[in-house]
């Protein structure tokens, strides 16, 4: 990541978090900590200069296309080019606040304002947020965008139906984009982790002995990833040891998927 810029979305907490973590320690020149928060953003900042790194925290709204643009355009004047995108911004059922959801996302029950939200935040603002970025990038000659998908854009998940949609079509958005844009030298690819630790889409999940169980049960690694784990996947796809992979997706599951691939 030395001499890289990289923006993160979502990197408030979470994965979104663990990924700026690791791109910081990894030498990036500078990493705009982008959240839907200021507060949070500003915490994860925070740790990356504490640790010696480059970093400027920045609150974004991704379901805002200006706000998007506002974003990518923030990191070429506060560190002078913009070379990696990690699109981590997501919600879900269990993820979501009180403002963002109703809490019902499951067969006939789901309402229109849970699809709407889920789809403006996981489809429509990973768009948004790659577009935005991808004209910085043509203009500075290339980059690197990694958009965070889930084991769901392979696997339908019962109870989550937004959010299977949502994910199924982020996995198609990021194909589709990097044939678009390899002629501009911008390699698109995914991550579509499986149930990790320490963020609030399993917090109900961990809470739950029953649903913990039956989740571990099938993880053939017999364990909930960590947020590292995810981010190491992202590292590799937004360096350089990368450069002959677009419109590919890499899913750190555990081997949660591994029947039905």
């Amino acid at each position: 990541m030395q001499d890289k810029v990289v923006v993160v979305t979502g990197a408030g907490n979470g994965i979104g978090r663990g990924c700026a973590l690791r791109l910081a320690e990894e030498g990036a020149d500078g990493v705009v900590v982008a959240d839907l928060s200021l507060d949070r953003a500003r915490r994860v900042a925070g740790e990356i200069v504490e640790a010696g790194g480059r970093a400027s925290a920045y609150a974004a709204d991704v379901r805002d296309a200006q706000a998007c643009e506002d974003m990518a355009q923030h990191a070429v004047d506060r560190f002078g080019r913009l070379d990696v995108l990690v699109a981590a911004a997501g919600i879900n059922g269990q993820g979501a606040s009180g403002d963002e959801h109703d809490g019902v996302t499951a067969g006939l029950t789901f309402s229109s304002r849970v699809w709407s939200n889920i789809l403006d935040v996981n489809l429509t603002g990973l768009m948004q947020s790659d577009r935005a970025v991808a004209r910085r990038m043509i203009a500075g000659g290339g980059g690197a965008i990694v958009n965070i998908a889930s084991m769901c854009s392979a696997w339908a998940s019962a109870g989550s139906t937004p959010y299977n949609v949502s994910k199924a079509a982020a996995w198609m958005l990021t194909k589709s984009l990097a044939i678009e844009l390899a002629p501009h030298g911008i390699r698109v690819n995914a991550v579509g982790p499986g149930f990790i630790d320490e963020t609030g889409m399993t917090e109900k999940t961990r809470a739950d002995d029953h649903a913990f169980r039956a989740a571990t049960d099938r993880i053939l690694m017999g364990r909930f990833g960590r947020p590292r784990e995810v981010a190491d996947a992202v590292l590799f796809l937004a360096s350089d040891e990368s450069s002959y992979f677009t419109g590919s997706i890499l899913y750190p599951d555990g081997g949660f998927n591994a029947p039905s691939r």
